[in-house]
């Protein structure tokens, strides 16, 4: 089962091409299947609730993370969930991973305030890792719009290393299976820490990949230690969702909008674009053949599928358009209509003739964040 959502498993290997997607929604689960040489909506579960992130174990095992309602279980494909809290003391939830750690089989859970619940038991029960808020830069974990309080937006499994990237404030590193954490110091300023999305390749173990929404992509090539910004595509400054190709370590695709969540509002367009890079983001193409050019919607959730000879790519937008391409991102079609995939409340911000909302367009940044983005706006 292909997994598409904005805080979960967004890279995957197969043994072949699958012929059902989840796909984490606004509203819900909904789950393709595909028949044929189409796809159809063929379930909704979970209606009513704003579905964050969607992972599995190795066994199939589903798990939804939710905004305000806590963690989800499916143990036949998505067509029923039970609620699964025991041991949470949170219940909006932004990201979820499931997968192997140090060899044991976890979920791991990233809430708003950034908080990190670990389950070995299948989601049975809970327990948090504290020393995630045992870091330095705990004080200053902030997030633009109201109520202004940092979250967990990406957790990686890398064999024995656990990474945690909180929006915005850090991007933490675990050896001990989460019994302590280091701050791998992105940039000094931990407001200028907006760790969207993290990728790690087992081919590269010392290269790391962010997507910071403050200032844009960046990458170290000794394990943390050192940053450099990576090169952005001139019509591109909000990266989001990024994948790298399992099969090669220097194949990117990354999804972007032009400015920054609060010139969009004022624009009334976030002008939605996916790119792909093959080496390793020195260089980006921007890919068009059926995707929209310029549209309102971003691109909010991007996942990639492999196997051995081929792989395929998935995207979602805040309009709720799933789109799919088979030939590494050339061309895309459009293989279904659900309800909006969206970090935070972009879906809000990006609908056709909306109101003001003080939770969307009431946005604070540092003073650095502010002044780009204010010169950014005045080329818009």
């Amino acid at each position: 089962m292909i997994l598409l959502s904005n805080g979960g498993t967004n890279i995957q290997r197969a043994a072949g091409p699958s012929d059902t997607i989840a796909v984490g929604t606004v509203d819900g689960v909904a789950i393709l299947a595909r028949s044929d040489k189409s796809w159809t909506v063929a379930h909704r579960a979970l209606p009513g609730v704003f579905v964050s992130a969607v992972t599995a174990l190795d066994d199939g095992t589903l798990f939804a993370a939710t905004r305000g309602i806590g963690m989800a279980r499916s143990d036949d494909g998505g067509r029923t969930w039970t609620w699964v809290n025991n041991g949470l003391a949170h219940y909006e939830f932004w990201s979820a991973r499931a997968g192997k750690l140090q060899g044991r089989d976890v979920v791991l859970a990233g809430a708003l305030p950034a908080h990190l619940y670990v389950s070995e038991d299948k989601g049975q029960t809970w327990r948090e890792l504290p020393a995630l808020r045992a870091v330095d830069s705990v004080a200053n974990w902030t997030f633009p719009p109201p109520p202004r309080v940092g979250h967990i937006k990406d957790i990686v499994l890398d064999g024995d290393r656990l990474l945690v990237g909180i929006e915005i404030g850090a991007l933490l590193s675990s050896t001990d299976f989460g019994q302590s954490f280091r701050d791998l110091k992105v940039d000094p300023d931990p407001q200028e820490c907006d760790i969207h999305r993290i990728l790690v390749h087992p081919a590269r173990p010392d290269r790391l990949i962010v997507a910071n929404g403050i200032v844009g992509m960046m990458k170290s090539e000794d394990g943390g230690k050192t940053w450099q910004r990576m090169q952005m595509p001139p019509d591109a400054d909000y990266p989001d969702a990024i994948v790298i190709l399992p099969d090669n370590p220097d194949t990117l695709f990354m999804s972007a909008g032009v400015g920054w969540p609060l010139h969009w509002y004022q624009h009334g367009r976030a002008r939605g674009k996916i790119f792909r890079s093959t080496d390793a983001g020195a260089s980006w193409q921007r890919l068009l053949g059926g995707l929209p050019n310029g549209q309102r919607a971003l691109f909010s959730a991007l996942t990639v599928e492999t196997w051995d000879g081929g792989y395929s790519l998935y995207a979602a937008d805040t309009d709720g358009q799933v789109f799919e391409s088979l030939d590494g991102g050339d061309s895309w079609t459009i293989i279904a209509d659900v309800a909006p995939v969206s970090k935070g409340e972009f879906y809000k911000g990006l609908v056709r003739d909306r109101v003001k909302l003080a939770g969307v367009d009431d946005i604070v940044a540092n003073a650095k964040a502010s002044q780009r983005w204010e010169e950014a706006g005045k080329k818009l």
